[in-house]
């Protein structure tokens, strides 16, 4: 490894520096001060922003040269400020949002002025331009992210003609044009990355180093938005569906040419492992069952194959942070496997737990040959490494055991109010037969008080509670009350507190999951069959139909 004093001789001898400059002596920034310097700066600038804004009015964005003039204006204080050596973090950190104000007003004026691809082709110059002229490697790795959302812009504007701007995002085509894009641009990546140790000039390749690296944060993005919602957030967050034509499409209509790419991204990946990881060369038989475990998934899931070939080449090249990401983004995209539809859940789940279990079992030998090898090297272990390992096969057993004792608390918990709580029927009202995001399941409403039902009640008060109360006019059936200050409970009265959800409250749950295949079945159910505790524990156990006989 270079020393620092070589480093600085290398960097003069190719002109980088000065012949007379020094190590610097930099003081260390701990993050918690460079946060809160960050957010002073965005406070101090914000109310600087607002007067101009108030100052110009709408006739600044509507037409004219003033945008254009502004924004080369705070671009250049911006680039001014940033080239000075002797620069506080404050002031540091005050340049980027006069620099993101300065990006915003030719930008606006130029996709007001100009087609979208001309102006976005505009705006990725602009990047390249203050990429060079800003000294900071974090700022010139924003500059790639922002070159990489406006080469986005231009590849999408240039696909689908003359449309408004916002309107592209919603094309049905949107998301083979970004699928397209994110593959495309992952191979000029990958070009550019295999070219630049081979760069004559130190200065183009500390540029081009990171531009490249927030264009790989930008494309990786944009391969986990086209795959689409992960595992459980489609539940979770709201209109978290983006991507849902390749999550719902099945092996009829997807196209062959994605699930190609994905195989050969899967295979170039491990490649590019093997031959730059000699470990990796030492059990030859060993890597090509897991090569051959990842061509299999990605086979499966049309944007990991790129994913993991990206990740691959963050690792080989030391880019330990990128690299991380890569392998964020790469299980989110497994995890959106969960949502193509065209599978049924119990054959993903039985393919998963396959290839989990074939991975365990390629570990498992690779590490009994380690230990052989070791115990070869090392004959006679000390007592200290003994008791280390005895250690870590202990905190493994621990740690399953007590996942097995979550898991199956919980299991005793719902069997419990299965086997003692009271059978109660409660009307309910089938929203949508079947989901998009969750596999086959039926949304229920139940009818709740009307001060429950409420848009913003859930963000008011306490969790209220429902009185579950038979209905005097069909017995075995109930209906749901809120209780009043005072009242006395009645006979045969359950009180169960509410759930919030989506900014409201649910009685339990919204939702039903059956067998996939079932929906025409679960389509005549009017009852939900629920078990109740005394204490108020309730869990939904079956549907029923108008004549309260059980749906199976």
């Amino acid at each position: 490894m270079s020393t620092p004093s070589q480093l600085m001789r290398r960097a003069v001898d190719q002109g980088l520096l000065p012949p007379d400059a020094q190590w610097p002596a930099e003081a260390a920034r701990p993050w918690p001060v460079l946060l809160l310097t960050a957010l002073g700066a965005w406070l101090a600038v914000l109310p600087l922003l607002i007067v101009v804004g108030l100052a110009f009015g709408e006739a600044l964005l509507r037409e004219g040269l003033a945008l254009y003039v502004l924004g080369l204006g705070l671009l250049a204080v911006s680039v001014l400020v940033l080239r000075q050596r002797a620069m506080g973090p404050f002031f540091e950190q005050l340049c980027l949002p006069v620099m993101a104000l300065g990006l915003c007003c030719p930008g606006w004026a130029l996709f007001r002025d100009a087609s979208m691809v001309t102006a976005a082709l505009a705006m990725c110059v602009v990047s390249v331009a203050l990429a060079g002229l800003v000294p900071l490697h974090w700022l010139r790795a924003l500059m790639g992210l922002t070159l990489g959302l406006f080469l986005l812009v231009a590849t999408i504007g240039g696909s689908n003609g003359d449309k408004a701007f916002w309107d592209l995002f919603w094309l049905p085509r949107m998301h083979s044009t970004w699928w397209l894009y994110a593959h495309a641009g992952m191979a000029v990546w990958l070009a550019l990355l295999y070219l630049l140790p081979r760069l004559p000039g130190a200065r183009i390749g500390s540029l081009l180093t990171a531009l490249a690296d927030g264009w790989c944060v930008q494309l990786l993005m944009t391969l986990v938005l086209v795959s689409g919602a992960t595992f459980m957030l489609g539940g979770m967050v709201p209109g978290s569906d983006i991507g849902q034509d390749f999550a719902t499409a099945g092996p009829g209509t997807v196209d062959r040419l994605r699930t190609v790419v994905s195989a050969l991204g899967a295979v170039g990946a491990a490649v590019l492992l093997g031959r730059c990881w000699p470990a990796l060369r030492q059990s030859p038989v060993l890597g090509l069952g897991v090569a051959l475990l990842l061509v299999l998934l990605c086979a499966f899931v049309p944007t990991l194959g790129a994913a993991c070939l990206c990740t691959a080449a963050l690792a080989v090249t030391r880019r330990w942070r990128l690299a991380g990401l890569g392998c964020a983004a790469s299980l989110w995209i497994v995890g959106s496997f969960y949502y193509q539809l065209a599978w049924p859940l119990a054959d993903k789940a039985l393919l998963l737990v396959a290839i989990g279990a074939a991975l365990g079992a390629l570990a498992w030998v690779a590490s009994r040959k380690a230990s052989a090898a070791h115990a070869s090297d090392a004959p006679d272990p000390s007592a200290a490494g003994r008791a280390k390992k005895n250690w870590q096969r202990a905190g493994i057993v621990l740690t399953g055991v007590a996942a097995l004792m979550v898991a199956n608390g919980a299991i005793y918990d719902k069997e419990n109010v299965i086997r003692h709580g009271q059978p109660v029927f409660v009307r309910l009202a089938p929203v949508d037969p079947r989901s998009l995001m969750q596999g086959d399941y039926m949304r229920l409403d139940f009818a709740l008080p009307d001060a429950c039902c409420r848009e913003d009640s859930a963000d008011r008060g306490p969790r209220p509670t429902v009185l579950v109360r038979p209905d005097p006019a069909r017995p075995s059936t109930y209906t749901l009350h809120l209780p009043s200050a005072g009242e006395a409970r009645r006979a045969g009265e359950l009180e169960v507190p509410l759930s919030a959800k989506d900014g409201g409250w649910v009685f339990v749950t919204d939702a039903w999951f059956f067998k996939e295949g079932d929906a025409q079945k679960f389509s005549h159910a009017r009852y939900g069959e629920f078990r109740i505790l005394p204490n108020g524990a309730a869990l939904l156990v079956g549907m029923a139909d108008a004549q309260l006989q059980p749906i199976r």
